[in-house]
């Protein structure tokens, strides 16, 4: 990478939707759908085998691991020509929480939500959500979804967000949240309402 393309990418891609289509664009990854958000710190060092679906979340510090680096100390030990490589695939309107892992060779199904820290070892179906360490089935994702959608309508922030549409990230709209989110969770607390 160039020293000015490095400049670029530092200061002038924010992470997330910019970074995601700037990977698009470079062809980064084997596949890439759309409205993907990608971190800048999240590992992706096998970009030629990994392809993944539209609207697929990568967030903080999660490793996408095509390949076992094991093999290397072994072959060295052993005097071998040991290889672990596989491609991994994830389908569409996919969520992995912060720091998770996928190990080579991995498939997660559409509509698919991975618990922050988990470390995928087996492939996870269409409409699941896994977590943990190694990832276990937890519920549907659609379970999951009315479960959210039942304590969400209970918010008293709950006016704000249905009012405002398609909610992804409203800069406008987030200061209202912060406000009454503070009120709520901190009414007794004298400095609440001050700005931060």
């Amino acid at each position: 990478m160039k020293i000015i393309e490095k400049i670029h990418l530092k200061f002038f891609i924010k992470s997330g939707f910019p970074y995601a289509q700037y990977l698009k664009e470079k062809g980064a990854l084997r596949r890439q759908g759309t409205d993907c958000f990608i971190v800048k710190n999240a590992g992706l060092p096998d970009g030629y085998l990994t392809s993944i679906g539209n609207n697929v979340w990568i967030t903080d510090g999660c490793q996408l691991l095509c390949h076992d680096a094991s093999v290397i100390m072994l072959n060295i030990r052993d005097a071998s020509h040991l290889d672990r490589v596989a491609p991994i695939t994830i389908g569409d309107h996919v969520f992995l929480g912060n720091r998770t892992t996928i190990l080579p060779g991995i498939t997660i199904g559409s509509h698919a939500i991975v618990g922050a820290g988990s470390v995928v070892t087996r492939d996870i179906p269409d409409g699941e959500v896994w977590a943990g360490n190694p990832a276990r089935h937890v519920c549907t994702t659609e379970s999951y979804r009315n479960k959210l959608h039942a304590a969400t309508q209970e918010l008293p922030w709950y006016p704000l967000l249905a009012k405002a549409g398609r909610h992804v990230f409203d800069p406008h709209l987030e200061t209202k949240l912060r406000k009454a989110r503070l009120a709520h969770f901190f009414s007794s607390d004298p400095n609440t309402l001050k700005e931060r």
